[in-house]
């Protein structure tokens, strides 16, 4: 991975500003790491660990820090795992091996280890599938961990929810019933309803995270639309490509 220049990080009391990624892995990890060092004018990006490894990965202001000791932090971006046994769960050359993968039992330990690191932004990208996404009832933090989470004492939370799409059709039965099952669910996604890549997804996570705004916002698909195509430079209702897929 290859991260673009690098903008001039915000001063804040001569502190360096870190960003913490957990849930590095798969195509939305890595969009997520290439924005947090590119676009996001942090001091250093710190990718959650998958076990007690800390470590330096040769590219600029990239780290790997276990949970347990976690450096003082800036903000933190939890990008849930949708399918930890899927065969495309993690990148096919490796890449993310070191990264931990994050499960909805995990994301409140996290949220909580951040808070207590100084954390003081929070974005958790938390995807639905379409039928969860027809009506407004995804506006809403939906389950207790988004609860927990939301009083913890950030200055400002918000939930991602793009659409959780289906891999290839593989794995045992069960797991092949729930592919063809989410895939048949992409194939009638109402036009009005943008189908977003990993990098717009990312795109919107690290901007999240670098605004100003304070409180508790839940965006589905169709509002992270909506702030895509305010700064964008090309559609956003383009259909991705398999390797674009969440």
């Amino acid at each position: 991975m290859q991260a673009a220049a690098r903008p001039e990080p915000r001063a804040t009391s001569g502190k360096p500003r870190r960003l913490l990624i957990a849930g590095a892995v798969g195509r939305l990890g890595d969009a997520l790491l290439a924005e947090g060092l590119s676009r996001g004018g942090y001091d250093e990006v710190v990718a959650l660990a998958d076990g007690d490894a800390t470590m330096s990965f040769g590219v600029r202001g990239l780290v790997l820090s276990p949970l347990k000791q976690l450096p003082p932090l800036d903000s933190v971006c939890i990008a849930q795992t949708i399918d930890p046994q899927a065969p495309d769960a993690r990148s096919f050359h490796g890449r993310d091996a070191p990264f931990a993968m994050v499960t909805r039992d995990s994301m409140l330990r996290i949220a909580e280890a951040a808070c207590a690191a100084g954390a003081r932004r929070l974005v958790v990208v938390d995807p639905l599938p379409v039928w969860q996404q027809l009506s407004t009832l995804h506006l809403g933090l939906s389950n207790e961990t988004e609860l927990q989470m939301s009083a913890l004492p950030f200055d400002g939370v918000t939930v991602l929810r793009p659409l959780a799409q289906g891999g290839p059709v593989v794995g045992n039965w069960l797991q092949r019933i729930a592919h063809l099952y989410l895939s048949l669910q992409f194939l009638m996604v109402p036009r009005s309803m943008p189908t977003l890549t990993s990098a717009q997804v990312a795109r919107v996570a690290i901007d999240t995270l670098r605004a100003d705004g304070s409180g508790i916002r839940v965006l589905g698909v169709a509002q992270i639309g909506d702030l895509l195509r305010k700064h964008a430079d090309k559609p956003v209702n383009t259909e991705p490509t398999a390797s674009d897929r969440i």
